[in-house]
């Protein structure tokens, strides 16, 4: 039985001669051929994936696990997720959870709605980043509740999905941020807490393995 889940993030993808997107950190920049090796390597051990939603669902005793269960989680809504990450998880047979900078859509190097559009078509989950991918830590309140409960609002009239997960901005979390949360509606809030996620983990701060070009290891420096 699963006890313990790992999510791993991902930020740009570097596919072929793309220019990096503006913002985006190479320390977190991985090759494309990097991320097909990881991802064969996952099946071929026989691993599934999970979603945010489903994680939550096992979370609170509703559903069961395969044995070898892991979360991929993708940052910022990097054009790459759509051009270099999608067809791979596709080809696997494996789902991704994509948290999207709302304020970041449609900017060069970013993903547009059309395509954010297609990744729910094929199955993909949507979560917040916040409006402007700004850490949401050292905000007034006023300004807090409206990264959180805009960029939520807008995902779901624009995608017509609802969003119940968010990435923490840069992994930044607080029980500010928490609460704040919590009143906009998420069920789910990812954050810079290196490690797995139980049926106790908090889930308003739970943890992620952060992916970069040497190897894993938690958000430091930027999520």
């Amino acid at each position: 039985m699963t006890t313990r889940i790992v999510a791993l993030t991902f930020h740009d993808i570097a596919a072929g001669d793309a220019a990096a997107a503006k913002g985006s950190d190479p320390f977190y920049r991985i090759q494309a051929g990097e991320f097909e090796t990881l991802m064969s390597q996952l099946r071929q051990r026989g691993y599934q994936t999970v979603s945010s939603k489903l994680f939550r669902t096992w979370q609170q005793g509703g559903s069961s696990l395969p044995a070898r269960t892991v979360m991929l989680t993708f940052d910022d809504g990097y054009a790459s997720h759509f051009d270099a990450v999608v067809p791979l998880l596709v080809r696997h047979r494996f789902t991704g959870t994509f948290f999207i900078a709302v304020d970041l859509v449609g900017q060069p190097g970013y993903m547009t709605w059309d395509q954010l559009r297609k990744l729910v078509f094929l199955g993909m989950e949507i979560g917040s980043h916040g409006l402007s991918h700004q850490p949401l830590t050292g905000m007034a309140p006023e300004a807090l509740r409206r990264e959180v409960a805009e960029s939520k609002r807008l995902l779901e009239e624009r995608l017509g999905i609802r969003v119940q997960a968010m990435s923490a901005p840069r992994g930044f979390w607080n029980q500010d941020v928490a609460k704040a949360t919590q009143a906009a509606g998420y069920d789910a809030v990812w954050v810079s807490t290196i490690g797995t996620n139980g049926t106790e983990t908090n889930p308003s701060a739970l943890r992620r393995v952060v992916v970069h070009r040497r190897g894993c290891r938690g958000h430091q420096r930027r999520a």
